[in-house]
C-alpha cells in the first residue's frame, strides 16, 4: 500500500528570519521520506481550502495562525505530525496553563494577563528589581518586538500600546531565570535530540547533565502533545533546568542535515498507525 504525506509551510508571518531554514527543514523531511518509498507533497499554507485530507496518510502542518490551524481542526479522520491540539498548546497563553499544573519545576513562574488589565494596577508577586519578561500571549514570535525584558514595570504601558496596535489580546509575564541560555531540538520524545548554547551571551558554562535536560524537555513536549519540537532553556548557577519556551516544527537549522533523517524515520514509523486505522 502506498504512503501518502503531506507538508504544509509555514506561514512567512510566523517565520521572522526563518523563512529559509522553516522552508528547508521541511522540504529535507520530505525529501528523506521519499527516499523510504513515500509519495510526497507541499503546499503553502494559503493553500489548505483546495486539500481533501482523506488523500493523505499522514499530514506535517507547519503553520500556525490560528485560523490555519482551526482549518486543519476538522479534518477529524486525518493523522497530523504535531497535532492540532499540540500546536494549539504552544499558543503561550494555553502553555502556561499546562505547565504550570503539570510541569511547574522546571517552568518559570508565569502570569497570564488579558491586554485590558495589562499591566494592572500591580506587577506579578515574583517581579523584582532583576526584571521580568512579558511576552505576546498567543503564538511565538514573529517580530522582535513581541518579546520585552522589562525592569521597570512603568514601562509595560509602552508594551501594551504596541501590543494593542497589533491585536494582540493576551500577555504573560514570567519570572527572569537568570543563567546560561540553550536551544534544544527534540523528536519523538526521547527518540533523538540535540542542544547548542544561544549566541550571543556571555556564558558561564553552568554545570548540567544532558541526561535531566533532555527529560525536561521530553517531559515538558509529552504534556504539550508534541512529537517533533524546539525550545529555549535555562540552565541556572545551580545546575538547575528551566524549560522557558517550547515550540512546534522549528527550523532545526543547525542541525538539519542530521535532524531530517531522524524526523523522516519517526513519521515513516508512525505509518502502520494510520493505515491499520488506528487513531493518535
Amino acid at each position: 500500500m502506498s504512503f501518502k504525506c503531506l507538508g504544509i509551510f509555514r506561514e512567512k508571518t510566523n517565520s521572522p528570519n526563518r523563512e529559509t531554514d522553516d522552508t528547508l527543514i521541511l522540504k529535507g523531511v520530505t525529501e528523506e521520506l521519499s527516499r523510504l518509498g513515500c509519495e510526497t507533497h507541499l503546499i503553502e499554507p494559503e493553500n489548505i481550502n483546495l486539500i481533501n485530507p482523506e488523500d493523505w496518510d499522514i499530514i506535517l502542518p507547519m503553520c500556525e495562525n490560528l485560523s490555519n490551524v482551526l482549518k486543519l481542526a476538522k479534518w477529524q479522520s486525518s493523522f497530523l505530525i504535531n497535532n492540532v491540539d499540540a500546536v494549539l498548546n504552544c499558543y503561550r497563553d494555553k502553555m502556561t496553563d499546562i505547565l504550570q499544573k503539570e510541569a511547574s519545576r522546571f517552568y518559570p513562574k508565569t502570569e497570564k494577563r488579558l491586554i485590558e488589565n495589562f499591566p494592572g494596577t500591580k506587577p506579578p508577586d515574583f517581579f523584582t528589581e532583576k526584571g521580568c519578561w512579558i511576552k505576546r500571549g498567543d503564538v511565538h514570535n514573529t517580530c522582535t518586538h513581541d518579546v520585552h525584558f522589562i525592569k521597570d514595570w512603568n514601562d509595560c504601558e509602552k508594551v501594551k500600546t504596541d501590543f494593542k496596535s497589533r491585536k494582540i489580546k493576551s500577555v504573560i509575564a514570567q519570572d527572569h531565570i537568570q543563567g546560561d541560555l540553550i536551544k534544544f531540538y527534540g523528536i519523538g520524545p526521547y527518540k533523538w535530540f540535540d542542544w547548542f548554547y544561544h549566541r550571543p551571551q556571555e556564558l558561564s558554562n553552568f554545570k548540567f547533565n544532558l541526561s535531566d535536560l533532555e527529560q525536561a524537555a521530553g517531559e515538558i513536549a509529552k504534556f504539550i502533545g508534541l512529537e517533533i519540537y524546539g525550545g529555549d532553556a535555562i540552565i541556572t548557577p545551580e545546575s538547575e533546568i528551566y524549560v522557558i519556551d517550547i515550540n512546534s516544527w522549528p527550523s532545526f537549522a543547525r542541525v538539519r542535515e542530521e535532524a531530517k533523517i531522524h524526523i523522516a524515520r519517526h513519521i515513516y514509523s508512525r505509518k502502520p498507525v494510520k493505515i491499520m486505522g488506528a487513531k493518535k
